[in-house]
């Protein structure tokens, strides 16, 4: 889905498709940040305390990792 068409739809309380390869708890979280309606949106802080966002990054030895931001490998 184009990404204006994917505003577009989820402004209209329609979804866009979310893969199922990806864990149950990044789907919910996705789904969570996806409420139309502002009241049942959680706040930021509680999508801080999400446990998508609460899980450790995997070890990465790559320049992409966050731990290593911005330093040569």
């Amino acid at each position: 889905m184009e990404p204006m068409s994917a505003l577009y739809r989820i402004g209209r309380g329609e979804l866009p498709s979310i893969p199922d390869s990806l864990s149950s708890d990044a789907r919910n979280f996705i789904l969570k940040c996806l409420q139309v309606d502002a009241s049942a949106r959680p706040t930021a802080s509680e999508l801080l305390d999400h446990p998508f966002v609460k899980r450790p990054l995997p070890a990465s030895s790559g320049s992409a990792s966050p731990y290593n931001f911005g330093q040569r490998i």
